[in-house]
Order: C-alpha cells, then sequence, then structure tokens
C-alpha cells in the first residue's frame, strides 16, 4: 500500500512589507522544491497582519500557491483576527476578515479523505467567538466525524486545543479558549480523532491527551528563545513538521531545515504587547512569490 507524504507548515508571516521572515519561507521554497509531498496543510497565520492589511493575506496565499503544491490551509489570528471576547490584538474576527479569507484562500473549514485517514481542518478563531460560523462549524466538524466510517481522523487547528491543563479556566489567546474547549476534546476523543496538529505558539511539542497525540508545529518565522528554553531546555528552532500515512498508522518528524534561521523577536515583543505585528515596515530580501 503507498505511503502519502503530508508536510504540515505554520505561523510563516508572510508579507509585501514586512519581510523579516523571507529567508525562512526562501529555505522552505527550496526543501520544497527538492522533495514535494503529497500534500501541503498550512496552519494558520500564513500572514504577517491581514486583519490590518489585506495584501499581506494576499501576497501570503500567492507565495504558496506559487509552491505547484496541492495544498490545503486554514487561519490564522493574524490571517482573520481572534475570537472577539479573546481579542488581545483588538483584532476581532468579522464578516469582512471571513470573506477576504474565502476569497484570497479558500474555505475556513473543510474535510478530504487521504488514503486511510479523513483530515480535517477547524478555523479556531471561530471557538467561543458566538457567531453564526461558529455553529455552522461545529456542525460541519460533528458530520466529518459521523460520516467517517472506520477511518482515523486528523485534525488541524491553528490554535493547540490544549496546553498543560484541559481544564484551567481562565481567559487565554495561547489555546483554545475554555468555553469552546471540553467540547471540542470530547467530539475528538469520542469521534475517532488520532492526531490534532496544530501551530500558533512557535514551537514545536508532541504530547498525548486522551490517547490522542497532539502536536505542535514550529513556525518558519519569529521564535522566542528564553520563553520556551526555560520551560523545555532546548532552543525553539524553525522547521515543519512531516506526516507519513501508511495505511491506518501515522508518523510524523520535526524537519529543522539547515537554511532556516532563528529569528528571535522578544526584544521587540516585550515593549511592545507580545506582537510584532507594530514592526515598521521592512522590505527585507524577496520572498521570492
Amino acid at each position: 500500500m503507498a505511503t502519502t507524504r503530508i508536510v504540515h507548515v505554520s505561523d510563516t508571516h508572510l508579507s509585501p512589507t514586512h519581510q523579516y521572515f523571507a529567508m525562512n519561507w526562501d529555505a522552505f521554497r527550496a526543501e520544497m522544491a527538492a522533495n514535494p509531498p503529497d500534500l501541503l496543510v498550512h496552519g494558520g497565520d500564513l500572514a504577517f497582519n491581514a486583519p490590518e492589511a489585506e495584501g499581506d493575506l494576499a501576497y501570503a496565499a500567492e507565495a504558496v500557491r506559487a509552491l505547484g503544491l496541492d495544498w490545503l490551509a486554514i487561519p490564522g489570528n493574524h490571517d482573520i483576527g481572534e475570537a472577539p471576547a479573546f481579542s488581545r490584538l483588538d483584532q476581532p474576527v468579522t464578516p469582512e476578515t471571513m470573506a477576504m479569507w474565502r476569497r484570497l484562500v479558500g474555505p475556513q473549514w473543510w474535510s478530504r479523505d487521504v488514503g486511510e485517514w479523513r483530515l480535517i481542518g477547524l478555523d479556531t478563531s471561530l471557538m467561543a467567538s458566538g457567531l453564526a460560523e461558529e455553529a455552522e462549524q461545529t456542525a460541519f466538524f460533528n458530520e466529518a466525524l459521523a460520516s467517517r466510517g472506520e477511518r482515523p481522523a486528523m485534525v488541524f487547528t491553528h490554535m493547540p486545543p490544549i496546553d498543560e491543563n484541559a481544564d484551567d479556566p481562565k481567559k487565554t489567546t495561547s489555546v483554545i479558549p475554555f468555553p469552546a474547549r471540553g467540547k471540542f476534546l470530547d467530539a475528538c476523543a469520542e469521534g475517532g480523532v488520532k492526531i490534532v496538529a496544530c501551530g500558533h505558539l512557535h514551537v514545536y511539542r508532541h504530547h498525548v491527551h486522551r490517547g490522542m497525540d497532539i502536536v505542535w508545529a514550529p513556525p518558519t518565522a519569529m521564535v522566542d528563545m528564553k520563553k520556551w528554553f526555560a520551560r523545555f531546555g532546548r532552543l525553539p528552532r524553525p522547521g515543519y513538521v512531516e506526516w507519513t500515512l501508511d495505511g491506518r498508522s501515522a508518523t510524523h518528524r520535526l524537519v529543522e531545515a539547515e537554511r532556516m534561521f532563528m529569528i528571535d523577536m522578544t526584544g521587540w515583543t516585550a515593549g511592545n504587547n507580545l506582537t510584532t505585528t507594530t514592526l515598521p515596515p521592512w522590505p527585507g530580501p524577496s520572498a521570492g512569490a
């Protein structure tokens, strides 16, 4: 039986005006040209700051499209904004930003059968948003799980579902908000989800929750060296995750491309509400879109 290679890349933060991370995208582009996967899944934050600059998302989508691969994507908070009650950057998701995503990239949520697996992509910006689209996505997710037959499911999200404690009710912008988290995890655990592949936190991590593998993809963009070294005892490096599906089994490996550089922006974010979106324009090298 043929195996399927899937590359999961996340948090590229591309922009025509803020090309701070273009070198690492160039390295990723070279890796994909040298060894193309069967499918590329972008896990969100394609763009640097699309809620403020639609051109960022148009540029990023074209850069991914130019790879010439079969690809799917889900939105991140830097693409369409955040759930209104959990909007640290004062960029709530709106009908306009959702329409922008659908016009420039594609659906906000989707399902595809690959080999013996069902892949499902969800928009975590909708979770705990209270928007009508949240209910639509939930209904879609429940149906995608119910109709999978014997297929194991692999779910792609931008935000991780949890960090350490799934029952922690405090307000957070790091993981799926508490009001939506429990129902999501219950649906996954009861619906045949074996893997949740996520990003958002700009570090690789693999842990198991309720029998499900939860794998955080690293970014190709910036990292927080001090934070993650203090927590995990290793430096966070940019890269991506490669999945191999073989029948109903799935394995993954972390790829830290040798031409990707650790770009630590904590000096800036420490004084700017933990965000890079306030950085001034910097053309830098071409992102090769």
